[in-house]
């Protein structure tokens, strides 16, 4: 048997401590409670790249399954649009900051998300299921919008024809402006009951469009409760067409996104915008969320927008042109925002306001700055995972370890006597070697990581077994002590190669085609193939020769 050099001996040292250095982190931070843990992990954000993960299963989280709307994609375009949704989900997810997230993609039209340790599930669903559609609309003039409203107070009046509705226009105008004067004392003064008499909260049947509307400056609101009966008379066929007719076609009304509060009334804003957008979301070259430093929004959260270079040169000549008017930022459908164009903006940067909460505003910035998905996604399954339910897995998976570990260990001793305790050394090096590699590489642990874990000790200890039954027939024969164990390593090598290997390919087949819990134990069991190569063909022998010593022994406790 050839001795030990220096050299075998100090890579044994080198890579425990390379493991106990990859794995301090890990001990660092699990060893403190689920509380101080989120803290101290919001302090030091690096540290999530550095442990150990733990999935979904075991720390807690959400599981969504989504859906691809093709609906209103041609063939062309709906040929890549999974790849594409699976791009931008992605990267939104990554702006979310969950450590170790899981994206797959399922058949054709679905994509499975996995995020485990997420705090606010409903931030999470509003930034991937958002399909971000954002574009900068002109707002009509007040003129306009008091035209169109007429226009819709004669459509459910059942009156119809062009010159009908241009005639009503022109001698509604006085008696509208008078309507809209007292709806605005009436918002102002924050009375919910004077208010809704006026604008018909409590009427079935409906007589009047404006009857339903208050003004908010240039615009008009809605109280929030007439929302949906507002939402249904401008869907209404009949109402399309008299704007039609009268040429108003190329305008519609858009809710905005912020409440106005007065007193106990809540008032929704309707925007009357131009259809066609000026600008759209693919002008954006970056957005962040920030805290407004001045003028009436400081104080409050609002999102700054960056435009690439073209949208910049047309930011500017839009903005240049329109001096004066309003430009509302609509993002899927909802007006966040519409501030009054002072002067041509020249440098490409804008902001969205909307007294933001601050997971709003960050989530927004993460949507705008991912882009806009290419077509609508829909949740049809979502699964939440509680914590409480991650620490009973971990508790019961790490007592299945312990007692596997202990009854391996025993056994080995009392069967093999001073070479089992060989073996028992090389099974906590290989267990220590496992994670490490994973903390290593920021892998995730799951559920049946831990069941892939317990295997490995099984895998581990069968290496050794071999070697040792092959020296104890060797020793039976009649060969010396080193003879015996440099035969029995000899004959060992093949039959724990080709056991290894097999069970690596089926394992990289698990890792290939498998999801979520499945894939994390193939990643254990790579790690724990690997790993036990290593110390039941080259661990135990260097301590072998480190036992035996300069001079051959007569006997062998085996």
């Amino acid at each position: 048997m050839k001795k030990n050099t220096p050299i075998s001996i100090l890579v044994i040292i080198a890579v425990a401590a390379l493991a106990v250095w990859y794995l301090y982190p890990s001990f660092l931070f699990y060893a403190k409670d689920p509380q101080t843990r989120r803290e101290y992990s919001r302090e030091n954000p690096d540290i999530l790249k550095k442990v150990v993960n733990l999935g979904l299963d075991l720390q807690g989280g959400m599981r969504l399954v989504l859906e691809i709307d093709r609906a209103q994609l041609d063939k062309e375009a709906g040929r890549d649009v999974l790849d594409r949704a699976y791009t931008i989900i992605e990267n939104r997810i990554n702006g979310l900051g969950v450590a170790e997230p899981t994206i797959q993609k399922q058949g054709r039209e679905r994509l499975i998300v996995e995020l485990p340790g997420l705090s606010d599930k409903d931030a999470a669903k509003r930034v991937i299921g958002s399909t971000a559609q954002l574009e900068f609309n002109l707002v009509r003039e007040p003129g306009d919008l008091q035209r169109a409203i007429q226009v819709i107070d004669n459509a459910l009046a059942g009156k119809a024809g062009k010159d009908d509705d241009t005639a009503a226009v022109d001698s509604a105008a006085e008696k509208l402006a008078e309507e809209e004067e007292k709806a605005r004392a009436l918002f102002e003064a924050g009375v919910e009951e004077e208010a809704a008499d006026t604008v018909g909260a409590g009427d079935e049947d409906i007589v009047s469009f404006s009857e339903h509307l208050v003004a908010i400056g240039s615009q008009v609101g809605v109280l929030e409760r007439n929302k949906a009966k507002v939402s249904d008379i401008l869907a209404r066929k009949d109402v399309q067409e008299a704007l039609e007719r009268t040429g108003m076609g190329g305008s519609t009304f858009l809710w905005g996104h912020e409440l106005e509060k007065q007193g106990n009334s809540a008032f929704r804003p309707l925007y009357y915008v131009k259809s066609r957008a000026e600008l759209r979301g693919d002008i954006i070259k970056d957005a962040q969320a920030a805290i407004a430093q001045g003028g009436m929004e400081a104080g409050q959260w609002e999102v700054n927008l960056e435009l690439n270079r073209d949208g910049a040169r047309k930011f500017s000549r839009v903005t240049g042109a329109n001096v004066g008017k309003f430009l509302a930022i609509v993002l899927d459908s909802t007006v966040y925002s519409a501030p009054q164009i002072r002067q041509k903006i020249p440098h490409g940067r804008a902001q969205i306001t909307g007294n933001f909460p601050a997971q709003e505003a960050k989530g927004l910035a993460i949507v705008l700055r991912a882009g806009a998905l290419p077509a609508p996604v829909n949740i049809i399954e979502e699964r939440t995972v509680g914590p409480s339910l991650g620490q009973d897995s971990i508790a019961t998976g790490l007592k299945a370890c312990i007692i596997g570990f202990v009854i391996v260990v025993v056994f080995m001793l009392i069967y093999y006597r001073m070479s089992g305790a060989i073996a028992d050394a090389a099974l906590f090096l290989n267990i220590l070697f496992v994670l490490a590699l994973m903390a290593s590489v920021n892998a995730t642990l799951t559920l049946p990581g831990i069941a892939g874990l317990i295997l490995i000790i099984g895998m581990a200890v069968d290496a050794n077994v071999i070697i040792f039954e092959r020296i104890r027939e060797e020793l039976a024969i009649g060969k010396t002590v080193r003879s015996a164990i440099d035969a029995g390593y000899s004959r060992a090598f093949l039959t724990i190669m080709d056991a290894n290997v097999t069970t690596l390919i089926v394992v990289l087949i698990l890792l290939w085609i498998g999801t979520g819990p499945i894939k994390g134990f193939a990643i254990t069991m790579i790690f724990g193939i690997l790993v036990s190569l290593f110390t039941a063909l080259f661990v135990t022998r260097v301590i072998f020769n480190l036992v035996t010593g300069s001079r051959a022994p007569e006997k062998l406790s085996i």
